[in-house]
C-alpha cells in the first residue's frame, strides 16, 4: 500500500470531532502520515491519539459552549432561524479563514488528501489546491431530493398527494425565501476567493462536491430515497475514539437492579440547560419502579444528587454507553447524532426531544423510522415523558425495528470500509 499524507480537519465541536476521531487513529496505525487542522481545545485530546495538532492561525476559535455569550441574538432564535443564524455566522462567515490557514500549511505539509466534516470548507480548499477530498457526514443525510423534504425544518416525507403538494412548496419557499440568505453568503464567500458562484442548496455542497462522501450511519435510519449519488457510501456507525486507559466506568451489572427496566437520560455535551430534558425526566420518574441513569457531562452533578437523592436514581458525570447500554431498556435524549448512533449500535429505542443545532432532523427521523418516539420540542412535559416510556415498553414495534437496525448497523466493518474508499479516490 502506498502511504499517503492526510490532513483531517473540523470545526471545533465534538459532534464533528469525534466521528472522525477513530477513523483518524485507524489510518495512522495503517502507517499514513495523519495530522489535524482544528481548534485548541483537542489539543490534548490528539496529543493523546497520537496525532500531530495543527492549530488555527487566521481562525479564531469559538467553542461551542460559548456560542451564547458571543451571539446574545442567537439565544432568542428557534426553528429556521436559529439554523440559518448558525449556517452564516458559524460556518460560512469562518470558512475563507480556513481555508487560508490550510492553504499555508500546504506548503510545508503537502498532503494527498484531506478528510474534512461536512460543515468545512473542503470543496474549496479543492477547487483552489486541486487535491482529492473526502467528506464525512457527521448529521443525516442532507442532501436535497425530490422524494424527501427541505433539510432542516426537521419535516417528515409526505405520504398523501396533497401532503406532497405541500411538502413541494415548502422546498420551494424555503429554497427561495428561508435558505436564500445562506445561498447568497456562500457565493460572496466564493467570490472573495476567485471561484465561481454555487448554485446548489447549501446542505447539498459536500455531498455532492466532495470526491467521495462517507456518511455516518446506515440507509435504514435515513428517509427511503428513490436514487443517491455513486459517490456517496453509508459506511455504518463511525464510533469515537476512546483512551481506555482513562475513561473508567463503574461496573454498572453488579450495581442496577436487574429486575427493573433501565432508563438512561443524557443531553449530550452542548446543552446545558438541564431544565429543558434531564430534570423534567427525574421528575416523572423520581417515585417509578425503574433504574434511570443520568450523565451530566459535568454539568450540575451534585447539585442533581442533591435534588434526587432516591436510590433508584444514579446521577453520573460520565457514563460509558458502550457498557452500560447493553443494560439499558430506553434512551432519552435531545437527540445529537453520535449518541443515537451508539443508541442503535446497543438496540437500544430511543425517545428524543431537541430542536436546535439540527437536532430535529436527527430527531424526525428516529420517529420516522419507528427507532423511537420524537417530543417534537425541547422543553417535554412531564406526561409526555412518562406516556412515550409507557408506549415504547408496551409497543413491541419500536424493539423489532432498533434490532433490525442494529443487526445492519452492526454488520458494516466500518474503518476498513472507509479505508477502502478513501484510497480509491488518491492516484498513487
Amino acid at each position: 500500500m502506498f502511504k499517503k499524507k492526510i490532513l483531517f480537519a473540523c470545526i471545533p465541536a465534538d459532534g464533528h470531532f469525534n466521528p472522525m476521531a477513530g477513523l483518524a487513529v485507524y489510518l495512522k496505525k495503517k502507517g499514513h502520515d495523519v495530522r489535524w487542522y482544528t481548534g485548541n481545545g483537542y489539543k490534548d485530546k490528539l496529543e493523546q491519539m497520537g496525532i500531530p495538532y495543527i492549530p488555527f492561525e487566521k481562525a479564531k476559535e469559538l467553542k461551542i459552549e460559548a456560542l451564547d455569550q458571543a451571539y446574545p441574538e442567537r439565544k432568542k432564535l428557534k426553528g429556521v432561524s436559529h439554523i440559518k443564524f448558525d449556517i452564516i455566522n458559524l460556518f460560512i462567515n469562518r470558512m475563507k479563514d480556513y481555508y487560508e490557514d490550510v492553504q499555508q500549511l500546504y506548503q510545508s505539509f503537502p498532503f494527498d488528501l484531506l478528510v474534512f466534516d461536512n460543515t468545512f470548507p473542503g470543496t474549496i480548499i479543492k477547487d483552489k489546491l486541486k487535491v482529492p477530498v473526502v467528506s464525512i457526514g457527521v448529521v443525516p443525510l442532507a442532501l436535497s431530493a425530490p422524494d424527501i423534504p427541505q433539510y432542516g425544518l426537521g419535516h417528515q416525507p409526505a405520504s398523501t398527494f396533497l401532503g406532497k403538494r405541500k411538502q413541494n412548496f415548502i422546498k420551494l419557499m424555503a429554497e427561495k425565501l428561508i435558505f436564500r440568505e445562506t445561498k447568497e453568503a456562500y457565493n460572496t464567500l466564493l467570490a472573495s476567493l476567485e471561484l465561481p458562484n454555487e448554485d446548489l442548496n447549501i446542505f447539498d455542497i459536500a455531498p455532492i462536491k466532495a470526491s467521495i462522501f462517507l456518511q455516518n450511519g446506515i440507509p435504514e435510519i435515513d428517509y427511503p430515497r428513490y436514487k443517491t449519488p455513486e459517490s456517496i457510501k453509508f459506511v455504518g456507525a463511525l464510533n469515537p475514539w476512546s483512551n481506555t486507559k482513562t475513561n473508567k466506568d463503574k461496573d454498572w451489572k453488579n450495581i442496577l437492579d436487574t429486575s427493573k427496566k433501565t432508563i438512561l437520560v443524557s443531553q449530550g455535551t452542548v446543552e446545558k440547560n438541564n431544565k429543558k430534558l434531564i430534570i423534567p425526566t427525574l421528575e416523572a420518574f423520581k417515585d417509578a419502579n425503574y433504574n434511570i441513569l443520568v450523565a451530566t457531562a459535568y454539568n450540575q452533578t451534585e447539585y442533581l444528587r442533591t435534588l434526587y437523592p432516591q436510590d433508584h436514581i444514579y446521577i453520573e458525570d460520565f457514563i460509558s454507553f458502550d457498557t452500560v447500554m447493553p443494560l439499558v431498556d430506553i434512551f432519552i435524549t435531545n437527540g445529537g447524532y453520535g449518541s443515537c448512533m451508539m443508541s442503535i449500535k446497543h438496540g437500544v429505542p430511543m425517545i428524543t426531544a431537541g430542536i436546535n443545532e439540527g437536532k430535529n432532523e436527527i430527531c424526525a427521523r428516529i420517529d420516522y423510522n419507528n427507532l423511537g418516539i420524537d417530543l417534537k420540542t425541547e422543553r417535554p412535559r412531564v406526561i409526555s415523558i412518562q406516556n412515550a416510556v409507557t408506549e415504547i415498553l408496551q409497543n413491541s414495534i419500536y424493539y423489532s425495528n432498533i434490532e433490525s437496525a442494529q443487526k445492519s448497523l452492526n454488520s458494516y466493518d466500518t474503518l476498513q470500509l472507509c479505508e477502502q474508499y478513501i484510497m480509491s479516490v488518491i492516484t498513487p
